[in-house]
């Protein structure tokens, strides 16, 4: 075996699923930011955990609200969540920019793009500080779910988005 870098172990580990972290921003608008540092964390009560770069627009306003919506998107908008990842929401509208149609979610403000795998309505129970990053601990308060859509999954280290059976 060698020695590796975590870039270079992110291959060892692919396909990884890849979310789309849906947060609310200021001006009511969604925002959306591809994510792969995500991990379910408990059964009971159903907790997810995901991680943000310490500046990152999503991680802000995910605390500043405390509410998120991670989502699985559908394969159709691969192109679209390369670009999303490629600009912050903080001086970006990537839903308008990337022309992604969005729809509600009952009980939430937070719209998800139309084509969802599936969706995962929270709310934060706690941030940790974890190196560079900030791990976001929430409580799911409901799934939803369409078993007819083919999530993303991010492949060679997050070099390719594509969906299970195209990587």
């Amino acid at each position: 075996m060698k020695e590796l870098n975590i870039m270079e172990a992110t291959v060892y580990t692919s396909p990884n699923p890849l979310t789309l972290i849906c947060s609310l921003n200021e001006d009511g608008t969604t925002n959306l930011a591809p994510i792969c540092f995500v991990s379910y964390l408990s059964f009971n009560p159903p907790m997810i955990g995901f991680s943000a770069g310490k500046q990152s627009h999503t991680g802000k306003r995910v605390r500043e609200t405390g509410k998120v919506i991670v989502t699985i998107p559908g394969e159709s908008l691969a192109g679209a969540v390369m670009a999303c990842g490629s600009s912050t929401g903080a001086t970006a509208h990537k839903v308008a920019e990337n022309h992604i149609e969005m729809k509600a979610v009952d009980s939430s403000d937070i719209q998800i793009p139309t084509d969802t795998r599936l969706a995962m309505v929270a709310t934060l129970q706690q941030s940790v500080e974890v190196g560079d990053h900030i791990l976001h601990i929430c409580q799911v308060d409901k799934f939803l779910g369409d078993e007819e859509k083919k999530g993303l999954y991010a492949w060679n280290g997050f070099g390719k988005v594509a969906s299970a059976t195209e990587g």
